[in-house]
């Protein structure tokens, strides 16, 4: 049991938590609540996956009780996370920092901000340092490398077992409504090594959209009426990466199939950014939700894009920080980088601490706790410049590759060269663009170089409009001083464009 009600929040966790009641009404109620309730989980000796779960329920919500449990579980699962680190890893072991949980007042949210940050680049130069001696080798998975040097990711037998039960419990509910189960078709992604194994409500079917034979076993796989005790009859359910998905959307369309016939419930897509451009493609074409995940090799859970707002969500078993790319303070809001923190049992044998992959986001206040941003794009993609000390956003990948998805001028990477029965193989790939930014005599020139699908030369009036379209659009982008920075000739953004197969600079092939 887990519930939070207009009369009062009941909690059950290991059995004992179920007495634990308040009125949440008054403040004073409110923190004796969270005393109780930090005092009750200290005194846990053994975390149980299925009375985590429903604490971790119990903290969905919006009034400040539902706040104040997601804090003392993060803080909960953060000192067992330090414990482990400090005792079974080299690398935090040594460190005289991490011997102890900074002190946190009851009803505030964890504050790392006593620990370093930690990059890639760390992580690479003292990669057996991160291994935890206590737990078993069960697989291993490694980012893809197109954002930097591959790293390689560890996997226990024991986190995958707990990572396992944490989540059957999830979906028990569910499984014993009495509906039918439902039936997925994925495509799974090959480029990061063993993937988690991760529980499910149904059965999922297994397909790719790389060659002719995997997009047209796909179709069949869609297609089919399937009789399976306890099961639905058809597919319901599409996941995978984004271009995939929208490289066997757009095939089925070629076919003249009317894909609202197939009834989905959803599609669930992960990997790489999604335009609004593409994302209003999907959800015309499939007539159903389209939920998008943020997720990296990394971590185990991510976040969860909100319609309508295109705001992400991050899970609550992760801590999440927006920081000054600078000074590596905390923000509570506007643009920083992000930096995520693992927790213990979640994640055992390569342990990471305040990790910051490179993203880019800007954090949006909650009023649960939970950390809410819009996703910008990667640190390295995006254009700054130094004014008076003090750094300066001109441009961010994400959202000029909102803009430039829409425009159909501009060539695309084709990713699905061997697929022969689609028409257009390039959907769902990237704009073909390089992007830099030069400074002489206190001036800034933005150079955006844009690959068209025909001769510039033969359509100036095109490009001149273009060229109107996206400064626009880029002058307009919050956070930024794009704008008034132009109009003062501070920046100049110059924007060329060149013919097939001339943009000869190292093109953005991850935003």
């Amino acid at each position: 049991m887990a519930r939070c009600e207009a009369g009062g929040i009941a909690l059950d966790g290991w059995g004992m938590l179920n007495s634990l009641e308040i009125e949440p009404r008054d403040h004073t109620d409110l923190r004796t609540f969270a005393e109780e309730l930090t005092g009750r989980l200290n005194a846990v000796a053994e975390i149980d996956p299925a009375a985590l779960m429903d604490l971790f329920r119990a903290s969905e919500g919006f009034h400040d009780a539902n706040r104040l449990i997601l804090f003392a579980l993060q803080k909960f699962l953060l000192k067992w996370t330090l414990g482990h680190a400090y005792k079974h890893t080299k690398f935090y072991g040594k460190n005289p920092a991490y011997a102890a949980l900074p002190s946190n007042e009851v009803d505030a949210a964890p504050d790392l901000s006593a620990w370093p940050i930690i990059s890639r680049t760390v992580i690479s130069e003292n990669f057996e340092e991160f291994i935890a001696d206590d737990v078993q080798l069960r697989s291993t998975c490694h980012t893809s490398g197109t954002t930097g040097q591959p790293m390689d990711v560890y996997k226990s037998f024991e986190e995958v077992r707990f990572i396992n039960d944490y989540f059957s419990h999830m979906f028990r509910s569910f499984l014993k409504s009495g509906r039918p189960k439902p039936l997925s078709l994925s495509f799974p992604n090959f480029y990061h090594g063993v993937a988690v194994p991760m529980p499910s409500i149904g059965m999922s079917f297994v397909s790719g959209v790389t060659d002719d034979t995997l997009i047209q076993d796909a179709r069949r796989v869609l297609d089919t009426t399937y009789h399976f005790k306890g099961y639905d009859s058809r597919i319901r359910i599409l996941g995978g990466l984004g271009h995939h998905i929208l490289f066997f959307t757009s095939y089925l369309l070629e076919q003249g199939v009317d894909l609202s016939t197939y009834r989905m419930e959803c599609i669930n897509l992960t990997g790489g950014f999604l335009s609004m451009q593409m994302f209003e493609f999907l959800r015309n074409a499939w007539k159903c939700p389209i939920n998008i995940r943020f997720s990296m090799t990394e971590t185990i859970g991510g976040a969860t894009c909100i319609e309508p707002t295109s705001r992400f969500v991050l899970d609550p078993h992760l801590i999440g920080e927006v920081v000054d790319v600078d000074t590596g303070g905390s923000l509570q809001e506007g643009v920083g980088a992000l930096v995520l923190t693992n927790l213990y049992p979640f994640v055992q044998m390569q342990p990471l601490i305040r990790y910051q992959n490179g993203d880019l986001v800007r954090r949006i206040p909650s009023a649960n706790g939970r950390v809410v941003f819009d996703f910008l794009g990667r640190v390295k993609n995006a254009l700054t410049r130094m004014k008076d000390g003090k750094r300066e956003w001109l441009l961010f990948s994400a959202p000029l590759n909102n803009t430039l998805a829409a425009i159909p001028d501009i060539r695309v990477y084709d990713w699905f060269a061997n697929v022969r029965t689609a028409k257009d193989r390039t959907v769902g790939s990237l704009p073909i663009m390089s992007v830099r930014a030069e400074e002489s005599g206190g001036v800034v020139t933005i150079k955006l170089s844009l690959e068209l699908r025909y001769a510039p030369h033969l359509h100036r009036k095109r490009c001149d409009q273009l060229r109107g379209d996206i400064i626009a659009a880029m002058r307009a982008v919050p956070d930024t001083v794009l704008s008034t920075a132009m109009d003062a000739n501070e920046v100049v953004f110059d924007i060329l464009f060149c013919g097939p197969e001339q943009l000869n600079e190292p093109i953005v092939i991850k935003i």
